[in-house]
């Protein structure tokens, strides 16, 4: 029983750290701009000066995320057959 309720609540850590991911992948520029209408420096339109960046997909960090991850439930799993 307890190896049953390890495994759903590590399957549902997973779905809830990659939906946040995936959810602000999702999101318009009017989340930010409410954000910093409130919080920050005031809004991010208007002018100013442009500059280029990488662009980061998000795919590529639910990716990584997911790697990540597969990694821990590895050593976790390889540290429970061992003990």
């Amino acid at each position: 029983m307890l190896r049953i309720a390890q495994s759903a609540f590590l399957s549902t850590l997973a779905v809830l750290t990659t939906a946040g991911a995936a959810s602000a992948q999702s999101r318009g520029w009017w989340f930010w701009d409410w954000y910093y209408e409130r919080w920050g420096h005031g809004s991010t339109g208007g002018s100013g000066n442009v500059s280029s960046v990488p662009e980061i997909d998000a795919s590529s960090g639910l990716l990584a995320l997911a790697a990540v991850m597969a990694m821990l439930a590895l050593a976790w799993e390889l540290r429970r057959r061992r003990g």
